[in-house]
C-alpha cells in the first residue's frame, strides 16, 4: 500500500513539474480590455516589432512575443481604460526580437510614439499622430479625401506617399498636404523609410 501511495505521489510531482516546465517555455502572451469606438488611443512603445490593425468588435487585444522563454516574464506590458480614453505601453528587454500585434476599433484616434522598430498600421479611420526615431513605418491611409491635413517627414531616408503622388529619399524630406476630410494625419520618421499608402488599391 504504501508502494503505490508513494508511486502515486511521484506521478503527480512529475505532471506538475511537466506543467510547470510547458508554462516556462512559453514565449508569448496577451491580453484584452474592452474599448468602444470612436475613442483616442495614446501608445508609448519600446523598440520591437508592431503591426498595429483596426477591426469592427470593440476592445483592445494585444498579443506579443519574445524569442526565448526567459525574456517574456521581463516584459511589461499595460492597457488602462479612461472612459474614451485608453493608454497601451510596453517594455521588452533588449535582443529579445519582440513582435506585437495589437488590434483597436477601426474607428479610433491614434497617438504612438515608438522608440524603435518596424511598425505597419492598417484599416483605422480616424486621426493618426505617429512618430518613430528609427525603422521602417508602413501607414494605411485609406482615402485621401479622409483628410483635412496630412504631414509626414523622414531626416535620413525614403518618403513615400502614393496617395499623395509624393516619392522622396534622401535626407530632410518632407511633405504637407490639405484636403477637406475630417482627419489629420502626422508621420514623423528620424531614420529609415516611410511610406503612406491605401490597402484598399493594393
Amino acid at each position: 500500500m504504501r508502494t503505490n501511495r508513494l508511486a502515486a505521489l511521484a506521478g503527480a510531482a512529475l505532471v506538475a513539474g511537466s506543467a510547470a516546465a510547458g508554462q516556462d517555455a512559453r514565449t508569448s502572451d496577451s491580453l484584452e480590455r474592452s474599448f468602444a469606438s470612436n475613442g483616442r488611443i495614446r501608445m508609448d512603445l519600446s523598440a520591437g516589432d508592431y503591426r498595429i490593425s483596426g477591426t469592427t468588435t470593440d476592445r483592445i487585444r494585444l498579443e506579443w512575443s519574445v524569442q526565448a522563454p526567459s525574456q517574456l516574464s521581463r516584459v511589461k506590458v499595460d492597457a488602462s481604460v479612461r472612459g474614451a480614453d485608453a493608454a497601451i505601453s510596453t517594455d521588452s528587454p533588449g535582443n529579445s526580437r519582440f513582435k506585437v500585434v495589437i488590434q483597436v476599433p477601426e474607428r479610433s484616434d491614434l497617438l504612438v510614439r515608438l522608440t524603435a522598430g518596424d511598425l505597419r498600421v492598417e484599416s483605422i479611420r480616424g486621426n493618426k499622430d505617429i512618430e518613430l526615431h528609427a525603422g521602417d513605418v508602413d501607414i494605411d491611409v485609406g482615402r485621401p479625401e479622409d483628410y483635412k491635413h496630412v504631414d509626414a517627414s523622414v531626416w535620413a531616408g525614403d518618403l513615400t506617399a502614393a496617395p499623395f503622388n509624393v516619392y522622396k529619399g534622401g535626407l530632410f524630406r518632407s511633405f504637407d498636404w490639405n484636403g477637406n476630410g475630417p482627419y489629420r494625419l502626422h508621420a514623423k520618421l528620424k531614420a529609415g523609410d516611410l511610406r503612406l499608402f491605401s490597402k484598399a488599391s493594393e
